[in-house]
């Protein structure tokens, strides 16, 4: 004997099965998007510090700049970035005026392209832009 609840044949449950389906799959590609967007915004965050870093050491701001290019061209960026890193140096001076004393600020974009993000095709792009400041080397010659 069978059983019927106004009509309910049952056909409903594979129907919600499939919405369910595409959900968790829109649901992994998003994950996954997040996670690649987040990994590209780590790679530029550490290019920029080492960056920075290389760009205290130097003994003018003219060899900062070469210095900080150097690093950046030297990191995976450019494999990621469509067109390359960007970079630009800008510093501050001590309160005496001179290079040594002083900070320096990188700041390190990088656009990155949605189908590299999501793994297919996808619209788009996001850039991607880290600032770092280090202290320039009071000592160094």
């Amino acid at each position: 004997m069978r059983v019927t609840l106004d009509g309910e044949d049952g056909v409903a449950t594979p129907v919600e099965m499939m919405y369910l389906l595409v959900f968790c799959l829109v649901a992994v590609l998003f994950i996954g998007f997040l996670g690649r967007l987040q990994a590209a915004g780590v790679e530029v965050t550490n290019t920029a510090q080492a960056a920075a870093r290389a760009a205290s050491q130097a003994p003018s701001s003219a060899v900062a700049l070469r210095s900080a290019e150097g690093v950046v061209g030297a990191s995976t960026l450019g494999q990621r970035c469509v067109g390359g890193a960007r970079i630009e140096l800008s510093w501050a001076p001590s309160s005496s005026g001179a290079w040594q004393g002083g900070a320096v600020t990188v700041r390190v974009s990088c656009t990155v392209e949605n189908e590299s993000l999501v793994g297919v095709w996808a619209p788009g792009s996001r850039t991607v832009t880290v600032d770092d400041t280090q202290p320039i080397d009071r000592y160094h010659r």
